[in-house]
């Protein structure tokens, strides 16, 4: 690999066991909703499935019961060494750039799924997921995540205007697509301190005063509604494709 790709495989093989655990401690069912809006879509079941940058595996562990063969493809190894404790026989761990893979790989699968795949901005970017697949196409990204305490004082997230790009993409090739929303709503309670603590490098000590003063009032506690929307984009891609792509 490149230098720039030995530096990302490196960053995401440091962050494997942290992500992890962020995926367990998340209250959100999405692996379980999306497995079974697939399966009433009659995507899955199906032969053969590529899941691109899929990480430690959180979509593995629902899916792979549902297609005969399973290709999990991720740059860094130790997120595929834990991804690895999930999966059945019929499980094909890639540990491969995205880009390589799919400028070297030949085969066309029946579904190409991304979730959250940071591999995947430009034009080109999607076009080299399409021309993977010989039927659909699945891209599935967070697409509102806000909250009462925290989201107010916060930058917007551009990630979250990705899967709207992607549709820009789509409808100039004129392929047609359809979406589903998976929404979730959480709520815990926040301390005074926690909120503190987390925005004291943000704002001047008056400011983040008149902040605290209007969430908490003379309360050590407050309750932080969360809301998140994961966005599922799906369609069938051209069954021929020309020397441009399409």
């Amino acid at each position: 690999m490149s230098n720039y790709l030995d530096e990302l495989a490196a960053f995401w093989d440091n962050f494997a066991e942290d992500y992890e655990a962020i995926q367990q401690e998340s209250l959100f069912p999405i692996a379980e909703d999306l497995r079974d809006f697939l399966l009433e879509e009659k995507i899955i079941p199906c032969e053969t499935f590529l899941d691109l940058a899929g990480g430690t595996g959180r979509y593995l562990a629902t899916i792979q019961r549902e297609v005969k063969e399973y290709h999990l493809l991720d740059i860094s190894q130790k997120m595929l060494s834990i991804a690895a404790k999930k999966a059945n026989g019929n499980v094909q761990l890639i540990n491969q750039a995205q880009e390589t893979f799919l400028s070297q790989h030949k085969q066309r699968y029946n579904v190409v799924f991304s979730a959250m795949n940071p591999a995947l901005e430009t034009k080109q970017d999607l076009l080299a997921v399409c021309q993977a697949s010989k039927d659909w196409c699945l891209i599935l990204r967070v697409v509102k995540d806000e909250d009462h305490l925290f989201s107010p004082y916060e930058g917007q997230q551009k990630e979250l205007l990705l899967n709207e790009r992607y549709k820009t993409f789509l409808t100039e090739w004129k392929i047609p697509y359809q979406t589903k929303r998976f929404v979730y709503t959480k709520k815990e309670e926040i301390s005074r301190d926690f909120f503190q603590e987390y925005f004291e490098e943000e704002f001047s000590k008056v400011a983040l005063a008149k902040i605290i003063e209007k969430n908490f009032a003379n309360n050590e506690k407050a309750t932080n509604r969360q809301f998140l929307d994961f966005e599922l984009i799906y369609f069938h891609v051209p069954k021929t494709y020309n020397k441009n792509g399409f």
